[in-house]
């Protein structure tokens, strides 16, 4: 999901086009098919914004679930049901738009790399499982205020941008908040200043 979430930022951006296909000797370039007729055509930044915001409000909703049931620190599973509340908010006022940019939606509820975290924070010890939660918590909500600043920047759905305007800053505030966390569950902030 951060190397989604970046190369839409770069391209975003750059306004550079997406990379052409690779060629091979004696062979054409592979083009990309046009969009059947009947789906909107949405700019890539639009799209790749959705697909972030879809995957990426999920992935907070299911880990925070978690971090109810194994969190320890008092702190860890208030934060966790602050997510819930505010990330599922987040989703239920997106998905209209969500499901217009994308009308075929994403399979699976988290992307590989999302399910990849939770199945590690599943696995984790309860000595280890805050620390690891909350530092995840940091990671996902710099991609998310990344992807989510990319679309209020670049993004040429204006609702779509309205929406990303709009809840910037509470996921600004939940990444203070998880480097602030930090400082009380025996951990560092990866933060600090030298």
């Amino acid at each position: 999901m951060i190397a989604v979430l970046l190369l839409a930022t770069v391209l975003a951006q750059a306004g550079t086009p997406p990379p052409q296909a690779p060629t091979t000797q004696n062979r054409a370039p592979v083009q990309a098919q046009p969009a059947p007729a009947h789906e909107p055509a949405v700019p890539g930044v639009d799209r790749l914004f959705a697909t972030a915001a879809f995957h990426g409000t999920n992935a907070e909703i299911d880990m925070a679930r978690l971090a109810l049931r194994r969190g320890t620190a008092n702190e860890v599973k208030q934060f966790a049901g602050k997510m819930i509340a505010e990330h599922t908010a987040m989703m239920e006022e997106m998905m209209p738009a969500l499901r217009r940019v994308m009308p075929a939606m994403p399979p699976q509820r988290l992307a590989a790399p999302d399910a990849l975290a939770m199945r590690h924070l599943e696995g984790a010890s309860p000595a280890d499982f805050d620390q690891g939660y909350i530092l995840q918590q940091i990671g996902g909500h710099l991609a998310t205020l990344a992807a989510f600043q990319a679309e209020a920047d670049n993004g040429t759905d204006a609702q779509l941008k309205s929406l990303a305007r709009k809840w910037l800053p509470s996921i600004q505030a939940h990444l203070e908040l998880a480097v602030d966390i930090t400082k009380h569950i025996g951990g560092s902030s990866p933060f600090k200043s030298h």
